[in-house]
């Protein structure tokens, strides 16, 4: 999308761009960056360019409104009075054009299309079947594309554009992410009914030295937070399966193959195992994420809603 100049305020506050130029929108939306940010550096990233491609960017732009934007403070880039009065006109006026830009593109979303959410395995054994059924009745016309990984792997994928969405541990959420908290949830080690820890209340990581652990894979949020802990614990857990298959894991601990850890909303319908809390627990904040730079689609939109009135059963 390219803007021919700016609105009518813009004009009267700076010279008319020399002829023959073209503002980009891109261009206003790095400026835009640096100026909250302070840091070109900082900026690149959230739009992840590269810092010479921004800086020409600025550079040019300055160029075209035939002000100086920026003036260098201590590595910090600070607003000059003109840059400063630029900024002012023009968050609202972008605010508004990206309103018009995103009401276009929702009309299109009618039509239908493609969401792609990054679901954890065990957060999907309780979601996955409510969220498709609600799709097929308010968007049935719409794809509904699940991306089952672990938290740690959906963050990275959101960060790198390749999902609409994903349900992920909030906790130190990177700050290109935006989120709607879900609920809070705790991690539960499993055991058979006849371990010995089954008759503990809760169980501390030290118990767990000479256990054979059954864990997801290296892209979850849990497997490294349990490696962290038994590593203050003085050691590294035994780790005898990586698996994201929930089901198997569960009857690998009733077969007294090793323990496991899940969520207390997994529902496990059988008496020969049971979930046990450590200590300390292992509480997690549970959200809905997607990337602070990409446009979401009014469908989007809709299943943020309808997932965040969600509440899912002990």
């Amino acid at each position: 999308h390219k803007v021919d100049s700016c609105n009518t305020d813009l004009h009267k506050l700076f010279y008319t761009p020399p002829p023959g130029a073209i503002m980009e929108l891109r261009q206003l939306e790095y400026f835009i960056s640096v100026a909250r940010l302070g840091n070109v550096t900082r900026a690149a990233e959230e739009h992840f360019v590269t810092q010479p491609n921004l800086t020409v960017a600025i550079r040019k732009l300055e160029e075209e409104l035939n002000i100086t934007l920026f003036v260098r403070d201590r590595k910090k880039m600070r607003l000059t009075n003109e840059g400063l009065r630029f900024y002012k006109a023009l968050v609202p006026a972008l605010t508004q054009l990206h309103q018009v830009i995103d009401d276009a593109k929702d009309g299109l979303d009618k039509i239908g299309g493609r969401l792609t959410i990054g679901v954890p395995p065990m957060i999907g054994t309780f979601i996955f079947t409510p969220l498709l059924k609600y799709m097929r009745e308010r968007h049935p016309n719409w794809e509904l594309v699940i991306v089952e990984e672990g938290s740690v792997g959906i963050r990275r994928r959101l960060l790198q554009q390749e999902l609409n969405l994903g349900i992920v541990i909030t906790d130190n959420l990177p700050l290109d992410l935006s989120a709607v908290p879900l609920w809070q949830d705790e991690h539960k080690l499993c055991v058979p009914i006849d371990h010995p820890l089954a008759t503990k209340e809760t169980i501390t990581f030290e118990n767990l030295r000479q256990e054979s652990l059954i864990l997801m894979k290296v892209d979850s949020f849990h497997r490294r937070r349990i490696t962290e802990y038994c590593n203050k614990a003085g050691f590294d857990p035994h780790i005898v399966l990586s698996s994201n298959q929930i089901q198997n894991n569960i009857d690998s601990v009733a077969a007294g193959l090793g323990l496991s850890f899940l969520l207390s909303r997994v529902a496990i319908h059988r008496d020969d195992v049971i979930l046990r809390s450590m200590s300390p627990a292992l509480t997690v904040n549970i959200g809905i994420a997607w990337p602070k730079t990409n446009y979401l689609p009014a469908v989007a939109k809709d299943i943020i809603h309808f997932i965040s009135q969600q509440e899912p059963k002990p």
